[in-house]
């Protein structure tokens, strides 16, 4: 049986470094001023019970509409009115 022959070549190093290897990326780096403190807590607050029975009353007027629902096309029709006043969409 031949004998191995011995290695001449350091395999510790590298032989080849690709010419067109990309810069190495760096993080980016972080504004030295946070952008202050965060509230997170929900806003809680008390309707009028006048203004409560009226909202029920139109959300079952409107096709048996969901309180929720009737609240959510509310405040769809109040932001499509707001952006015409403001000159948006």
């Amino acid at each position: 049986m031949p004998k191995a022959a011995e290695l001449d070549i350091d395999l510790s190093e590298p032989t080849h470094t690709p010419s067109a290897a990309t810069a190495p990326r760096t993080l980016k780096e972080r504004r030295s001023e946070p952008d202050g403190p965060k509230n997170d807590t929900p806003v809680n607050f008390r309707w009028p019970k006048a203004e409560v029975r009226a909202m029920k009353k139109a959300a079952l007027e409107a096709d048996d509409m969901t309180i929720q629902d009737f609240m959510l096309s509310c405040f769809h029709a109040f932001i499509k009115e707001k952006s015409k006043k403001d000159g948006g969409i």
